[in-house]
């Protein structure tokens, strides 16, 4: 707090000047990766916030299933088989994780406020944010919970790029804006050094990461426009869209459209309206060692939602549930675990009115308790081991085929619905839910997903925002969004092939034609008023 203090009350009134706490932040020493320092000082704050968490320790060594005796006094630390899939198989259950995920990300975000309260005792009023790459929204910490001690959330887009969109949403939280403040192309390897990716290919790579960001965020910074021959990484040595003999990639050209787009876009970012679907992130399940598996869930959710029904959706994680909103559909996608907070805030959004969709049991709490919520609203079902390769789900007078892996069969639990039914729906107060036996997410066919999403949209009246004249090939990602005087259509595609786009939007009755080129992207926005494109990027007139 000192050294920020003497610097932001040097700088307190510069403007176009904004506070980055901390770079890509992990919890502990172990970067990357959230693990004890195991240090006397944190194991002291575990204690402490155990104690105040769980102040019956009976009641905690229960929920842990190991002996009383063994959390009467000070509880150690997680060991790292513990973080294992398989810990069980050694010794060592993996129940407390959950605990100590949520004992980090709430010790970092109470170290965010105080970083920010002492900026503005500084005087400051200038922006603070916090700059997180992509474990943010994995296993590390989260704008889910740092994102109220900021005025920005930030993500930074560099490895998952089959999951671009997801990145986005992800970061997103309610009522917040969302940067991806850093983003661009590290180098790939073949096994002879070379690299995978031309530069064509790279910026049209990075094309699909800056259009994208504007789903739902702020726009993205590329990292950087020269590159910094003295990193030490030889991943990132080559990064930049200058080299460091001063000739360019095609990348600059890429960066300069997009500056020359940029202010045609920017007065129309106001007032974005939120999609009709909610997607729901289970933490019980993330911040356990299954998490593998949620993840998974929710990246499919996402591509089965916008690219194959061509509905947009939002992501709310499970510790923000209270700023669901009121989406005509939410979704939680092959939760398996749920806390019991959570749980009950959607019950109350379906008794309200809204739909909820469930994939696969959701019969165990963050402690992976069994707590049966299927028999707690009347369905009549039980949970047992998903312990077979195929399965079928009737949607109406249809069947959709299911196929289940290895390890979906060694780790996932199904429901078994008492009258042989794969998917019931159930009144619940003014609204409805909807609910598999399968976790259909994690079946190897996407297009049982889109399926199951498609009938029940169509169940709720819930339709495109546009109508297209020529079928949408595969992996083609058109995505709008309402804004206040406009609409804005953000294009992606992840395909090798040209695809031809023939759509009019809903809302105002504006064509969008163009030829998408095959790895690349476009933007477009339609003036509600004049019902016609007045910003357009990646495509002529």
């Amino acid at each position: 707090q000192t050294l920020i203090s003497a610097v932001v009350s040097r700088f307190h009134d510069v403007p176009f000047l904004a506070w980055d706490l901390i770079n890509e932040p992990s919890f502990s020493k172990h970067l990357w990766q959230t693990r004890p320092n195991g240090d006397p000082i944190e194991l002291a704050a575990w204690n402490a916030w155990l104690s105040a968490r769980y102040p019956d320790r009976k009641k905690l060594a229960a929920l842990w299933n190991v002996p009383p005796n063994s959390v009467s006094e000070t509880i150690a630390l997680p060991i790292e088989d513990e973080f294992s899939p398989r810990g069980m198989y050694v010794g060592v259950n993996s129940l407390r994780l959950y605990d100590y995920f949520l004992f980090t990300q709430e010790s970092f975000a109470k170290w965010a406020r105080t970083m920010r309260d002492a900026i503005r005792a500084s005087g400051s009023q200038q922006l603070v944010t916090i700059g997180q790459d992509e474990g943010g929204i994995q296993d590390r910490l989260s704008p889910a919970f740092w994102g109220a001690s900021v005025d920005f959330t930030t993500n930074h887009s560099w490895w998952q790029n089959d999951y671009i969109l997801w990145d986005s949403l992800a970061a997103k939280q309610p009522g917040e804006a969302m940067l991806i403040q850093e983003t661009g192309l590290q180098r790939e390897l073949n096994i002879d050094e070379v690299s995978r990716r031309n530069p064509e290919n790279e910026a049209a790579l990075l094309e699909r990461k800056i259009a994208s960001s504007f789903i739902q965020g702020s726009g993205a910074i590329e990292w950087l426009w020269n590159t910094n021959s003295d990193m030490t990484e030889s991943n990132e040595t080559p990064i930049g869209a200058v080299r460091t003999d001063y000739t360019e990639k095609p990348e600059a050209n890429l960066m300069r459209a997009f500056a020359q787009f940029a202010p045609s876009l920017t007065e129309h970012l106001r007032g974005p309206q939120l999609p009709p679907i909610a997607i729901i992130t289970s933490q019980a399940a993330q911040y356990s060692v299954m998490a593998d598996f949620q993840l998974e869930a929710q990246r499919r959710a996402v591509r089965a939602l916008a690219y194959s029904v061509h509905l947009p959706a939002y992501m709310i994680a499970e510790n923000q549930i209270e700023k669901l909103g009121s989406p005509k559909l939410a979704i939680l996608p092959s939760p398996q675990a749920l806390g019991e907070a959570a749980w009950s805030a959607l019950l109350k959004y379906v008794e309200a009115g809204g739909n909820l969709l469930i994939t696969g049991p959701v019969d165990r709490d963050e402690h992976w308790q069994i707590v049966l919520r299927a028999a707690g609203i009347g369905i009549a079902a039980h949970t047992e081991p998903l312990v077979y390769h195929n399965a079928t789900l009737r949607l109406g007078g249809r069947t959709i085929a299911l196929d289940f892996g290895q390890a979906q069969q060694n780790s996932l639990d199904s429901l078994r619905f008492d009258d042989a039914s794969t998917l019931k729906d159930i009144p619940h107060g003014k609204g409805w839910i909807f609910w598999t036996a399968y976790p259909v997410e994690l079946s190897e066919r996407l297009e049982s997903t889109a399926d199951l999403y498609s009938y029940v949209a169509s169940r709720l009246n819930i339709s495109p925002m546009f109508t297209s004249r020529t079928p949408v090939p595969p992996g083609i990602l058109i995505f709008p969004t309402a804004l206040e005087d406009s609409m804005l259509y953000v294009l992606v595609s992840d395909s090798a092939d040209n695809a031809t786009i023939q759509v009019r939007d809903n809302t105002t009755g504006a064509d969008l034609a163009m030829t998408l080129p095959a790895e690349h992207a476009a933007i477009a926005v339609i003036s509600k008023k004049d019902k016609k494109i007045i910003a357009r990027y990646g495509f002529a007139p």
